[in-house]
């Protein structure tokens, strides 16, 4: 249904034309006989049309026109004039007109070609509106991304400069939409340069020597590189992902990229890897046996020593079953104390390991119960029984 909004201050043709134009299409017409009436009709109507007569009092068809457009709407405009007004059609579409038709002629045949031009110019404003409302969403879902995220077309020319992206390189996308020649790489470096998101869209080696890694999965690339004095404060290291973008058809029409600062991140990870490699080094230096138990009484965790007393190393150790040391005729003693200890919390026992070069020895345990989240293991102690001090 098209909802059309007629201007004419004669109002026999305002009453032929919405006969006509309700009787052989789709349409719903309003009339109004003059210009301030059509602009009262407008506050309250959801009109997708107006076609307007030129000569009118008041206010006649051009002014009207104007009036509308200075207001900020932008609907559909027809100007209906006389014959002999070529001058007002020139003057029409200079001030916004979207199309124009001469009075005159059978009725029928005049009414017919309106109701075309309606509907050229309304079919015409929804399907911009509809690529309007899609790239409206489109833009609004770029925006929402947590990650800094732009776009450029085959050309090289930035169609995308989403929030996050404005935030992480201080340069607004007003700025950057519609820039090229390598423009984007400036806010990360300091220079014009090729980033991941060219070799997309050109397989060039000289751009992969610019990262230290560059990760394939299908068609989308990652790359992990530090960005000296990122936006002139501090050293970043920054995450890369790009990949190309394609139109219905699937033809790629350009390449999209996210980048995430991952330099807290990284800090983070540096710190628990030194403070992982501090407590692995103190429990390296314990000069006892000193292991880790899971509930199936498997090593998870094994000292230096006890690597050395047993002869094998914490490779070979992992998985294997704490009993499997045990001589054969301690193993239920030992079993027992290691649910002993599950279920009490702490207990000792005294056995004889069989250890490196098959020597057996004869050690006193202790063991206590410890409790990560729904896991529970066994942390144990060991030394050997000096046979002359039981």
């Amino acid at each position: 249904m098209f909802q059309v909004l007629y201007v004419d201050d004669e109002p026999e043709l305002l009453q032929i034309g919405k006969i006509f134009l309700e009787g052989h299409g789709k349409f719903r017409v309003d009339t109004a006989t003059s210009a301030p009436e059509a602009m009262t009709l407008l506050e309250s109507g959801n009109y997708e049309a107006i076609v307007s007569d030129y000569q009118m009092p008041v206010m006649d068809g051009i002014a009207f026109l104007k009036k509308i457009r200075a207001s900020g709407n932008t609907i559909p405009f027809i100007i209906f004039t006389g014959k002999g007004r070529e001058e007002v059609v020139i003057q029409a579409l200079n001030e916004g007109a979207d199309s124009y038709l001469q009075k005159g002629g059978e009725a029928n045949s005049q009414f017919a070609e309106l109701a075309h031009k309606i509907r050229l110019v309304v079919e015409h404003r929804r399907a911009d509106k509809k690529i309007s409302d899609q790239e409206r969403l489109q833009s609004d879902i770029l925006n929402f991304l947590p990650d800094a995220t732009f776009a450029i077309n085959t050309e090289g020319i930035v169609i995308a400069w989403n929030r996050a992206m404005e935030k992480l390189t201080g340069t607004p996308a007003s700025v950057m939409i519609g820039e090229g020649k390598y423009a984007y790489a400036v806010s990360l470096y300091g220079e014009r340069r090729p980033l991941l998101i060219d070799l997309v869209l050109k397989n060039d080696p000289a751009i992969k020597t610019r990262y230290p890694f560059i990760k394939r999965n299908g068609n989308i690339l990652y790359a992990e590189v530090t960005v000296p004095g990122f936006a002139g404060v501090r050293d970043a290291l920054l995450w890369f992902t790009a990949s190309p973008l394609y139109d219905n058809a699937g033809t790629m029409i350009g390449a999209i990229e996210s980048i995430r600062d991952v330099t807290d991140r990284k800090i983070v990870r540096d710190s628990l890897q030194r403070e992982k490699e501090f407590f692995d080094a103190v429990i390296d230096c314990i000069p006892n046996i000193f292991f880790v138990l899971d509930r199936d009484g498997k090593f998870i965790r094994t000292n230096r020593f006890m690597e050395e007393s047993l002869g094998k190393s914490g490779e070979a150790i992992a998985d294997m079953n704490a009993l499997a040391f045990v001589v054969e005729e301690d193993r239920h003693a030992a079993e027992k104390a290691i649910r002993e200890v599950f279920s009490s919390g702490s207990g000792e026992i005294r056995v004889h390991v069989r250890g490196k070069d098959n020597v057996v020895k004869d050690y006193r345990l202790r063991g206590s119960r410890l409790v990560v989240g729904d896991e529970r293991y066994v942390v144990g102690t060991g030394v050997e029984v000096n046979p002359d001090n039981p």
